[in-house]
This record gives C-alpha cells, sequence and structure tokens, in this order.
C-alpha cells in the first residue's frame, strides 16, 4: 500500500471553505489509515460500520470522509449492487500498475507526462499524477525522465 507516503487531509463538509475554522479539520495518519484498514480486511462491510470504526478510533471524520477515503484507498472494492465494500489482501496498485503501462504503450513509444497516461486509463480508476509517477517509479519496464515524462524503458 501507499499510504505510508501521504497523510489524508479532508474538510468536514461542514466547514469546507471556513478559514477561521481550520483547527477542526479532520486528520487520518498513514499508520491510522493502515491500522483501520487491517481491521476490515477480510469480509464485506458497510459504509456505516466503517464510519463507526473511525469514530470509535478516536477520528473526526464524517460519514462523507470515510466514503471518500474507502473510494480512493489501495486494495478496497466497492461492490455497488450491495453498496458493501472490502478490503483485498494484496493492494489495489497491481492493476493501476497494468493499467498505467498499456496507457504508455498506447503512445507508440513517445515520452509522456503523467497526466496524459491519467486521460487514457479507464474510468474507474481514481488517481492523480504523483501516484502515476510514483507507480512508474518502482514498475519494471518504465522509466522516469526529463520533466516527469514517463516512457518505456529501453
Amino acid at each position: 500500500m501507499h499510504l505510508r507516503e501521504r497523510t489524508i487531509l479532508l474538510l468536514p463538509r461542514d466547514i469546507a471553505g471556513m478559514a477561521s475554522q481550520r483547527d477542526q479539520v479532520g486528520k487520518m495518519t498513514p499508520t491510522q489509515a493502515e491500522d483501520f484498514l487491517r481491521t476490515l480486511r477480510g469480509r464485506p462491510f458497510t459504509l456505516a460500520d466503517a464510519h463507526e470504526r473511525v469514530r470509535m478510533s478516536g477520528s473526526d471524520w464524517s460519514v462523507e470522509q470515510t466514503h471518500l477515503f474507502l473510494l480512493c484507498a489501495p486494495g478496497v472494492q466497492h461492490d455497488k449492487g450491495t453498496d458493501a465494500f472490502q478490503v483485498t489482501k494484496s493492494g489495489g496498485d497491481d492493476e493501476l500498475r497494468e493499467a498505467i503501462l498499456d496507457s504508455v504503450r498506447s503512445f507508440a513509444g513517445r515520452p509522456v507526462p503523467a497526466a496524459q497516461v491519467r486521460a487514457r486509463l479507464p474510468s474507474d480508476f481514481v488517481t492523480t499524477d504523483e501516484q502515476i509517477l510514483g507507480l512508474a517509479r518502482r514498475t519494471d519496464g518504465l522509466e522516469i525522465f526529463g520533466p516527469q515524462l514517463i516512457r518505456i524503458a529501453q
């Protein structure tokens, strides 16, 4: 998982845009995020179950923040039919890594910025240019060079 690489910081809906109340922002460290996901591993769970666990851990995250985190967290799958979430044993990076490789290959060997790679990813991937660059650095067959361009390794 790549949760160790960043701290997740989300504003609660009721104070979004209110600079005077920034001290009420909910935070979750990468370690807390990994621990939270570890407690949910194994069986499907609802958003309400996940939010209750977040609250019991001492977080002030809203249901909406918990939902966004689950949608973006690697290794979490959402079944839209049952509206249940499940944390898989392996991270979701393998699928994203393959999609990134396919996207870079589609440029026929030309170096490409991460934003263009992201634009060619299937719509079910929610990612950032920084995550694409990070995965490309750790993927055999890809290399980063110049001004953050990605290409097939020579």
